[in-house]
């Protein structure tokens, strides 16, 4: 432990002597960190000692990410279960622990996962910078009651720590709630446990960061509260009211999908596989006496049994370095951060987040933007953000490249409402994309709604927005095939599919749905594109056409689904191969046992009735092996 305390020490001193403004550093205290419930507690944790610059090195930003992914010989974690990023102590072991929740993730139902399963989640965590300093010991404490028994998360949590001058100077951190509180049991009123609370601001503090973390947990009578329900939240600042939000977010469109659970189910202000997003609001300091304080919509429960999971903080800062000062936050699109999965990849408009860190009032921005070694195009941007105020920019013009594979994508801000900008280092960002795949010019969008058809439907746009065909929700009374021929001129296209339902066209937690597809053929009839059914809420699917296109049909993967995908016998395959060839079925039960083996000779595309009854109960993972060397692996459940 003294070595390896030593070592973090040294790469500590280093960073601090090369590290220059504008560079990142990286501080990475659990790289792939196995993570086990534990059942008899409901929670387990893993305390790992890092060491982060000295206060003599200031930091402009710092990004903290959590990745996600099965172990070696494992399966991923079932179920969706809260995690913890917590700063346990400072110093040393001798040091008092502070237990100071500093990130919250909610795991995904990683059921369907297999070992190739990955996902990286990101979030700013700069308001931490003042306690990020030095060693630090930090705890990641995953929670649940699932059976540990070659089941968990490797868990790499990596903060990525941006030198610079401070948008303001930190001066100090107050918690104010921390914890789980009951909500709608009227023997213990939240009003009488999330009282007001007195901000302690230091001498000099001209602005407080007021940041919370709340998420909705438990499963009572009469609403589903709190992880079920729609209840709202009034934040309030000296008696001001700051803010009216509806604590209800829905999960249909969740970057991680799909999942083996409900993951489509609308939840208490968060959702399977995210980390919970904090609300910031920036408060000023005039005076000595303010108070913070959060309201709950009044609710009274017939069988009270959930509650809200609430951890806030006060972050102290002195005045804004900067009146002109503006960043570029991230590249939504193109982009290959896995968050941004749904967004991308693209061949329309590019979309940028920014940030403004001047004192002044933002009203004006140029931005120059292109693919790396292109001519850059202008975009001049006006509006109004307040400081700290963050804003989407949609950046005209198409994205163009005959780079195959990955492209750099550079933006540059400049010229905050004319002014120079004081803080040029976070001015430019490359982010990297890849362009979306070619189409030929005559293709067919083949639709099949499920069961429940006026919830789904679809529409194609060129790049300039312009309708090309439509098939609107309602517009199909009973699950029939519809074919849709079109013939497009060479560009850019977008075809948005859209289900007012948030469960797609095939959700296992809703069998009398049934099931349905959308794919997108050539004229005779092949598969060019097969989207999954399990897509929640839609799918946003970019792709180019150029003239005299042939398509490389050795890339596109047979359709494999099962439906229902969860039964105690009866089930449905639907597969679809490019030609007759002999195909071979193997279920794998959770222990890694081949339970069945099936061979069909000289298949063609058909749906294939299963009977499972004869298999014992368990999740089966299926490969679907074909002659022509392609594999397909799907899931199912068979239950008693």
């Amino acid at each position: 432990m003294k070595k390896l305390l030593l070592l973090f020490l040294c790469l500590g001193a280093l960073a601090n002597v090369f590290a220059a403004p504008g560079d990142t550093l990286h501080v990475i205290p659990h790289n792939k960190t196995l993570m086990k419930t534990d059942p008899a507690r409901g929670f387990n944790e893993v305390r790992k000692w890092a060491v982060f610059p000295s206060s003599k090195t200031n930091y402009r930003k710092i990004i903290a990410s959590i990745t996600l992914q099965c172990p070696d010989g494992m399966k991923c974690g079932a179920w969706d279960y809260i995690d913890y990023v917590i700063l346990h102590k400072k110093g040393s072991e001798q040091s008092q622990p502070l237990n100071l929740e500093m990130m919250r993730m909610l795991t995904p139902y990683g059921g369907w996962f297999d070992s190739t399963w990955k996902f990286t989640w990101q979030q700013d965590v700069t308001d931490w910078g003042l306690l990020l300093r030095d060693s630090v010991e930090i705890e990641y404490q995953h929670t649940g009651y699932e059976s540990n028994d070659g089941i968990g998360w490797l868990v790499t949590l990596d903060f990525a720590i941006i030198e610079g001058t401070p948008v303001m100077n930190p001066l100090g951190h107050q918690t104010l709630w921390s914890g789980s509180f009951a909500y709608g049991d009227s023997s213990k009123p939240f009003e009488t446990l999330v009282k007001p609370v007195p901000l302690d601001a230091p001498k000099g503090a001209q602005i407080a960061n007021y940041r919370v973390v709340q998420t909705g947990h438990g499963m009572d009578a009469p609403d589903g509260c709190s992880e079920f329900c729609s209840k709202w939240r009034e934040t309030y600042f000296d008696d001001k009211k700051l803010d009216h939000k509806d604590m209800y977010i829905v999960c249909g469109n969740n970057p991680v999908f799909p999942q083996a659970g409900t993951w489509v189910y609308s939840r208490g202000n968060w959702c399977p596989g995210s980390l919970a997003i904090p609300d910031v609001y920036t408060l000023p300091l005039k005076g000595n006496n303010h108070t913070v304080e959060l309201k709950m919509q009044p609710y009274h429960s017939t069988k009270p049994q959930g509650g809200w999971a609430i951890n806030a903080h006060a972050f102290y800062y002195g005045k804004p370095n900067s009146d002109y000062d503006v960043t570029i936050n991230d590249v939504i699109a193109p982009s290959n951060i896995d968050e941004y999965g749904r967004m991308n990849p693209v061949c329309g408009s590019a979309r940028i987040h920014i940030q403004n860190n001047g004192s002044k009032p933002l009203h004006s921005l140029n931005v120059e933007y292109g693919v790396k070694g292109s001519k850059k195009m202008i975009y001049k941007w006006k509006g109004n953000l307040a400081f700290l105020q963050t804003t989407e920019i949609v950046l005209p013009g198409n994205i163009t490249t005959d780079i195959a594979g990955n492209f750099a994508f550079e933006v540059t801000l400049s010229s905050p409402n004319g002014k120079k900008d004081q803080y040029p280092l976070d001015n430019s960002v490359v982010s990297f994309g890849k362009m979306p795949p070619a189409m030929e010019q005559d293709i067919v969008i083949s639709f099949m709604p499920n069961k429940d058809s006026t919830q789904t439907g679809w529409e194609l746009k060129d790049a300039a927005g312009q309708l090309i065909k439509a098939v609107p929700q309602g517009a199909i009374h009973k699950p029939e095939l519809r074919n849709d021929t079109l013939h497009l001129a060479p560009g850019c296209y977008v075809l948005n599919i859209t289900d007012t339902a948030n469960d797609g066209l095939s959700f296992w937690a809703n069998p009398k749905g049934g099931y349905g597809y959308i794919r997108i053929l050539d004229k005779a009839g092949k598969l060019l594109k097969n989207f999954e059914p399990n897509f929640g809420s839609g799918i946003q699917y970019y792709f180019t056409v150029k003239e005299n296109y042939v398509a490389d049909r050795s890339s596109i993967q047979p359709v494999f689904e099962f439906f229902p995908a969860r039964t105690k016998g009866p089930t449905t395959a639907d597969i679809v191969i490019d030609e007759p060839q002999d195909i071979t079925f193997k279920f794998t039960d959770e222990k890694g046992k081949v339970q069945w083996e099936s061979k069909y000779y000289n298949f063609t595309s058909k749906f294939i009735k299963m009977d499972l009854s004869a298999l014992p109960a368990s999740f089966y993972m299926v490969d679907l092996y074909l002659a022509n060397g392609k594999h397909v692996r799907k899931s199912i459940r068979k239950v008693d």
